[in-house]
């Protein structure tokens, strides 16, 4: 655990701090199979190796905005206990990420601490569930300095006047708010044969539905309502050089729903694998994407082709993504595992 930290108290604040000389929107991935604790708090822990850290980073909208952004940082272990005699294991793990969107500069500042258990259904454990917790502690904030109202059109010049302080600026009562949020989730993972395997999940995220409004008591029914994330994934080893991996997102909140789908195909070569992929945001976005692997550090490269109606505003640009994730593996794994090509 001491190296685990030491090795993690190195990685995270270079990749992290470095992001932060960037500029960001709602929380939102393309790459959703590389934020693995933001989609299920299940996944705490749900690795092959020791212990994992990884960074994320997302631009969109700038072809017609302000870039709104977007930058996670995150890690967890497993651990083992010999009471349960390698037929279950459990998962720390922490995420913490910092949102910009736009012109109102729109933050929203989360760190959430994560648990999971997993058990073995088999002597070998080549089927288990596990269950996932997490709470977080979030901050909201706007710069109201920033912020354009109606009030502030001056119609004799036909422009907007930044110089009138607008009546409507006093209706916002704090412009930085906190409040605790809970997620649960759940997964089953079965390794069928030497050859494949498939894992089906879901998530609940602010199970609390904590209040979000900057109006105070005057807004108080402004709640943060349940978001619900399912996922299916399959691995198949196609030859000794070739994995592919489909998987499906779907996501529903406040009404709005999404659904992600596509595979990536990973080329290995020993230590090395390339990977390469193609995904759709239905009705959205199509997605290619490219990495590489290399002794057990990840970079994943992708960009939304923006083929929805904002298109015309947007002219098919969409948002960059870039995720680096590193695995730290000291003994061999207690699990079951079809292949080597299946510990990415």
């Amino acid at each position: 655990m001491r190296q685990f930290i030491a090795r993690v108290g190195i990685f995270f604040p270079i990749l992290f701090i470095s992001l932060l000389t960037l500029n960001g929107q709602d929380v939102h991935y393309s790459q959703m199979y590389a934020t693995p604790l933001y989609i299920n708090p299940a996944f705490t822990g749900n690795h092959d190796c020791e212990q994992r850290a990884g960074v994320n980073y997302r631009q969109q909208a700038a072809s017609f905005t302000i870039p709104f952004t977007t930058y996670t940082a995150w890690g967890d272990t497993r651990i083992m206990p010999d009471f349960l005699k390698q037929r279950g294991w459990f998962g720390l793990g922490a995420h913490m990420y910092y949102d910009n969107a736009g012109d109102g500069d729109l933050k929203k500042v989360q760190a959430m601490l994560m648990a999971a258990y997993s058990q073995g259904f088999n002597a070998d454990n080549s089927l288990y569930g596990t269950l996932g917790v997490g709470i977080g502690y979030t901050n909201r904030s706007i710069n109201t300095g920033n912020l354009i109202f109606g009030d502030m059109w001056d119609n004799d010049n036909k422009i907007w006047d930044l110089d009138i302080t607008s009546a409507d600026i006093g209706l916002i009562s704090n412009s930085s708010i906190f409040y605790l949020d809970f997620n649960i989730g759940g997964l089953v993972h079965h390794y069928v044969n030497e050859d494949w395997m498939y894992e089906v999940g879901g998530s609940i995220s602010h199970i609390n539905q904590p209040t979000e409004s900057f109006f105070g008591e005057a807004d108080s029914n402004n709640k943060l309502r349940m978001k619900y994330i399912s996922h299916l994934s399959v691995q198949r080893i196609l030859s000794d050089y070739f994995m592919i991996k489909p998987e499906v997102y779907f996501v529903m909140h406040e009404g709005t729903e999404e659904l992600i789908l596509g595979a990536n195909l990973v080329y290995s070569a020993k230590e090395l694998n390339l990977h390469g992929g193609l995904w759709h945001r239905l009705g959205r976005d199509i997605i290619p994407v490219v990495g590489i692997e290399y002794n057990k550090l990840t970079f994943l490269f992708s960009y939304d082709v923006n083929i929805s109606d904002q298109r015309k505003a947007s002219l098919y640009q969409g948002g960059f993504e870039l995720s680096i994730v590193k695995r730290f593996c000291y003994r061999r794994s207690t699990k079951k595992r079809p292949c080597k090509y299946l510990e990415f």
